[in-house]
């Protein structure tokens, strides 16, 4: 028999299913601990600290802000390293501003400076981590792009929802062991995450570039192309009317409006997590088939803004978790199709670019529409500034489908 003992070059590489496999037990690991953060973090401003929307406003600002001011060069650094190691590092950073929270509550030390701190540390973390785990889902999908991205969005929304729920028993379970289990769960996700990438070939390698011509070639790259700013601009009108105002507004309404507690809005984001999933349900199945993405995409802003009227009108509970639900839906079907649509259109090369300019446009304009959200709010109401945002959804998303290229058949 010949035994031959295989060298370094004939090591056998995980398959592209196994290395796909790999990255969405990872996004599941990481978004059940997100599923506690979109609890958490605003009913610590709302339920424990008892603040005003204005302030609500600014610390979820805080938390997104520097998304706006780093996700651009996060995109040029995932462009330009090896992801394994980049993204383990990064999931470890998590656990620095988690700890100085858990300490926090431990001592009673807790207040508005210090969750503003929180979010400022939590959102320059994520703004490395967004492109740099998009981009590696375009490496490790091995068939249809938007079934890959369909199939990690529903992981990534189911435990999303799990972690809601979790969160929801927080007076049962505690603060303190919540919080620590989030903790776990973000380092447990960056050891998954690393296993993944360093299955994945032709990772790109480091390159003595300028960051500065790096990030403005992405903006480039966008900006001439027509129906990639168009898809764009509509992104970012979601991110502020839609985004912005849910992370400031449902905490809000279930204090003041339905004088309800910490499980009430739980139920409130499960809603609209479980609508999400839903969707993602209907795209796996019927990946490929949307011939004119840009057509879905409007139509879904159009009814997203009927949904907000809807929930302006005060509806009675089980009417409001339905609206939300469905409010759910639409955006679902929004994110898939604009993702699906980033990576299709932008080169490989690009891509990690391209997406941090996609992710600009989404968590770039949400602190700005958060800002904005928390003081309409304050002026006129919450039930009013729904309403209010809600017909403007509705204008813009009119507007868009007569004079954007997004409405016209694709060719």
């Amino acid at each position: 028999m010949n035994n031959t003992v295989p060298t370094n070059n004939t090591v056998p590489k995980n398959s592209p299913k196994d290395s796909f496999r790999a990255y969405l037990e990872g996004v599941g690991v990481s978004s059940l601990a997100q599923g506690l953060q979109i609890v958490l973090f605003p009913w610590l401003l709302v339920g424990v600290l008892g603040e005003s929307a204005e302030r609500v406003g600014y610390a979820q600002m805080a938390l997104m802000l520097p998304q706006l001011l780093f996700i651009l060069v996060g995109g040029v650094v995932s462009d330009n390293r090896p992801l394994g190691q980049y993204l383990f590092r990064l999931y470890m950073l998590y656990s620095i501003p988690c700890l100085i929270l858990l300490v926090s509550v431990w001592q009673g030390w807790l207040s508005f400076g210090l969750m503003l701190f929180f979010g400022i540390c939590f959102g320059c973390i994520t703004a490395f981590v967004q492109p740099a785990r998009e981009t590696l889902l375009s490496r490790v999908a091995d068939s249809q792009l938007q079934k890959a991205v369909a199939k990690a969005s529903f992981v990534q929304f189911s435990a999303q929802s799990v972690g809601i729920i979790l969160a929801g028993y927080l007076d049962e379970i505690g603060l303190l062991i919540l919080i620590s289990l989030q903790i776990v769960l973000l380092v447990t996700s960056g050891c998954l995450l690393r296993r993944c990438l360093g299955a994945v070939q032709g990772e790109p390698e480091k390159r003595n570039r300028s960051t500065w011509k790096d990030m403005v070639s992405g903006l480039e790259l966008v900006w001439q192309d027509a129906r990639l700013l168009q898809l764009m601009m509509v992104v970012a009108a979601t991110g502020f009317l839609g985004f912005g105002l849910y992370l400031v507004a449902m905490p809000i309404l279930t204090r003041e409006v339905y004088h309800q507690g910490v499980a009430f809005f739980a139920w409130i984001q499960f809603s609209f997590m479980f609508g999400v999933i839903m969707s993602n349900v209907f795209s796996i199945r019927f990946a490929g088939r949307f011939s004119q993405p840009g057509r879905v995409l409007l139509i879904s802003l159009l009814i997203r803004g009927g949904f907000l009227v809807g929930i302006a009108m005060h509806p009675p509970s089980w009417l409001l978790f339905l609206l939300v639900l469905l409010w759910g839906v639409a955006s679902g079907v929004a994110m898939m199709l604009g993702r699906s649509m980033i990576h299709e259109a932008s080169p490989q090369t690009y891509r990690a670019r391209v997406v941090s300019v996609y992710q600009l446009a989404v968590f770039g304009a949400a602190p700005i529409g958060a800002w904005g959200s928390g003081h309409t709010i304050a002026a006129i109401g919450v039930l009013p500034a729904v309403g209010v945002l809600g017909v403007i959804t509705i204008l813009v998303a009119i507007s868009a489908m007569v004079f954007s290229n997004l409405w016209q058949p694709v060719k």
